[in-house]
């Protein structure tokens, strides 16, 4: 082993706390974990100058590739001119620009607005407490409740995290969150009945943390009906199957299926750098209207950071 690896490996043992993972076992005598200092394309290499297929694309976030070129001298052309501004009480031309071209992936007067965030947590976030927000300002409040699907994934913030359907993440926590009620099957979801639930959130097409498993064809279509029939906000988690993952852009367009809420990241800047956006319908956007109390006072440091709308837009030039 390299001198420089060994210390690498010193100090992360010594200082770093991993996501998932068992630190005991990460910190073990003897366990030497694979730094990574390069990629290219599909591949990794480590510090040692062996070489990786990265099979699961950075946990599923780099779209084209490592190093693209293209992306590359997007950053690099923004870099020159700002890497952050704040986006509240500011706006920047690729921010405007980038939303654009991401409502213009949906028929007109549809999805019409969106809100960026850091990550896929924070994107459910948003459409979590958007959707509670709305029934407060529409004369709804008791429809504070939300249904999600077992053995989904939306997250790790305590409102996406309630959402959780792998008992092994999100057990410890459950309570803490929003009230969720998780089921298996459109049967299940009918027969709850939908008196005091604000929303449905699934991973449309197949769900992907624990294993991957497919939904029946045909099931979108069927829980969109239902959202309809009984005035049910649908809030599709596309983190994971956004951005060509599924064969279209967006999962959801296999079944010509338009949510009212949709939750964006991972693939959103070709795997370059955090950034998410929730997009969301004109119709819930003007409940947000008025009064300065209907506002929607929620947002990040690094909310629509330039440098990321350069490269999701180079991303989706590609």
């Amino acid at each position: 082993m390299r001198e420089e690896t060994r210390q690498w490996i010193e100090k992360d043992q010594a200082h770093c706390w991993h996501p998932f993972t068992r630190q005991a076992e990460w910190c073990a005598r003897g366990h030497e974990p694979l730094v990574i200092v390069r990629g290219e394309g599909s591949w990794l290499w480590d510090s040692e100058g062996r070489k990786y297929l990265d099979g699961n694309s950075s946990i599923w976030t780099n779209i084209h590739g490592h190093a693209h070129p293209a992306i590359n001298a997007a950053i690099q052309e923004q870099l020159g001119k700002i890497a952050h501004s704040s986006f509240l009480g500011f706006t920047h031309p690729l921010a405007a620009e980038l939303a654009s071209r991401l409502c213009a992936f949906f028929p007109e007067d549809t999805l019409e607005r969106v809100f960026y965030s850091d990550d896929g947590s924070t994107a459910v976030e948003c459409a979590l407490k958007m959707a509670v927000q709305y029934r407060l300002q529409t004369g709804a409040p008791e429809r504070n409740r939300f249904v999600a699907f077992s053995n989904g994934y939306h997250g790790d913030t305590l409102g996406a995290a309630s959402l959780g359907g792998v008992g092994r993440f999100f057990e410890r926590f459950k309570g803490a969150g929003y009230p969720v009620q998780h089921v298996s099957t459109l049967e299940e979801l009918r027969a709850l009945g939908p008196e005091g639930i604000t929303g449905v959130v699934i991973e449309p097409l197949i769900q992907g943390v624990n294993e991957m498993r497919p939904w029946p064809s045909g099931m979108l279509t069927e829980l969109r009906r239902w959202c309809d029939e009984t005035g049910t906000h649908l809030i599709l988690d596309e983190v994971m199957t956004g951005f060509g993952r599924t064969g279209k852009m967006f999962a959801c367009q296999h079944e010509d299926v338009i949510p009212d809420f949709l939750c964006l990241a991972k693939g959103l800047t070709g795997g370059y750098l955090p950034m998410a956006a929730t997009l969301t319908t004109g119709k819930i956007y003007d409940a947000f209207l008025g009064t300065p109390e209907k506002a929607f006072y929620y947002g990040h440091s690094y909310t629509a950071n330039p440098l990321g709308c350069a490269a999701a837009l180079a991303s989706l030039e590609l």
